[in-house]
């Protein structure tokens, strides 16, 4: 069947004068369109369409050009992005009040940074312990990204904050090592230090790999700690013990940073600080709190204070934290079976690998926000902010009947 048009005097080809009229719901029609659509280097639909209008009338054509489109392997991995779930809940050690300071810690490296020694010239790195809840951070230089300095360096950090009870870190393999090395000591000290290893005694949690965002209480204050050091740090290789009297300083000047807002009313106390909680007051002056004055035993005093920067904690900043900043995302959760593409910002996306969704985790809201993909070179835990879900279970169960989990036309 072909179109009865009113241009037959036209000198035009006849399969443009009387195109042929084609269901764009038949197998046929949409293997015609899939043929014009990789001819075209699989364009957008408006060029598709207009070549296939020149041959063919298909009913809905603009449909299925769409649905064809969206089967494309190559289209889907060329055009798909993340869907990064919505934000979730803090974790309890953020809302942690009335503990001392570094009860709760993250734990990050940066650097490397070059030190003078002698003639020659050294790498170091810093290693930024930061409290999850009162946001005081801690800065130790590291003379290597081995086990052992970083032990030491938590040893130093403890010996003057205090053990902590949690720890964070990413996935690096001396954070890794650091927690094993612990565990075994804590395994060896067991039988003649019980007491002391059970004091000392610490959780260590990681995050999952490849997804910083969820460091993000750490990884913010890393980009503080360097501007701070990029307006004091004026020598590209100063002596080592320049740049660590430059860390400390670093250090007091981001405990000092204002926690809540700042009020120019006399009359109202001054803004809260990481150093309140460290050293009394946001400069390191000595100040007053509204203790008790019959009472003369100095730590009911000096608890009474803690007390009360820990209530302002609770009523001024803790309410800033309320807000998400965003709608919440109501979009098809990642599930199990899902053929998925593992985003890699430093590889092209044609070279991404590809995998199957075996098992997913969930946060305490509920939401699943970290995975294990299946790929051929192994088992990978990732989190869903970089997974591209390329076929739903259902979609790759009829796509791939036997096993296969796409194939790109050629």
């Amino acid at each position: 069947m072909r179109v009865r048009g009113r241009i037959e005097a036209s000198l035009a080809p006849t399969e443009t004068k009387r195109p042929v009229i084609l269901d764009g719901r038949h197998p046929l029609t949409k293997l015609l369109v899939e043929k014009e659509h990789c001819a075209a280097g699989h364009a957008n639909r408006e060029r598709v369409t207009n070549d296939l209008r020149q041959r063919y009338w298909i009913i809905h054509i603009r449909p299925t050009v769409r649905a064809v489109e969206r089967s494309c392997a190559f289209c889907r991995r060329r055009r798909a992005t993340p869907r990064t779930p919505a934000t979730g809940d803090l974790p309890r050690a953020r809302l942690d009040p009335f503990h001392r300071p570094f009860t709760n810690c993250g734990v990050n490296y940066f650097g490397p940074m070059m030190v003078k020694v002698g003639r020659r010239r050294e790498k170091r790195w810093g290693a930024l312990f930061t409290c999850l809840t009162c946001r005081a951070v801690h800065l130790e230089l590291v003379a290597s990204l081995s086990t052992d300095s970083a032990i030491m360096a938590l040893r130093r950090m403890a010996a003057r904050r205090g053990w902590p009870r949690l720890m964070y870190s990413d996935n690096a393999t001396n954070f890794r090592g650091a927690d094993q090395e612990l565990r075994n000591a804590y395994a060896e000290w067991a039988p003649a230090l019980r007491d002391e290893g059970l004091l000392h005694r610490m959780e260590w949690r990681f995050i999952p790999p490849g997804a910083p965002n969820q460091g993000g209480a750490w990884e913010r204050m890393v980009r503080s700690v360097k501007t701070a050091l990029s307006v004091t740090l004026r020598e590209k290789a100063p002596a080592e013990e320049v740049l660590l009297t430059l860390l400390t300083e670093a250090e007091f000047s981001i405990n000092a940073r204002p926690l809540t807002h700042v009020s120019v009313n006399p009359s109202d106390p001054e803004a809260l600080t990481p150093n309140h909680f460290l050293l009394g007051s946001s400069g390191g002056l000595p100040t007053t709190g509204p203790c008790n004055e019959a009472d003369r035993r100095t730590w009911r005093v000096s608890q009474a204070l803690a007390d009360h920067f820990w209530r302002r904690w609770v009523h001024e900043y803790l309410p800033t934290l309320i807000p998400r900043g965003e709608p919440r995302n109501n979009a098809r959760p990642v599930q199990t079976g899902d053929v998925v593409l593992i985003v890699d910002s430093t590889l092209p996306r044609n070279t991404w690998p590809m995998g199957v969704v075996e098992r997913t985790h969930s946060g305490p809201d509920g939401s699943i926000r970290v995975v294990e993909v299946r790929t051929r070179t192994g088992t990978f835990r990732r989190p869903v902010g970089k997974l591209v879900v390329l076929l739903k279970k259902e979609e790759a169960t009829q796509a791939a009947p036997g096993g296969e989990l796409l194939r790109t036309p050629s």
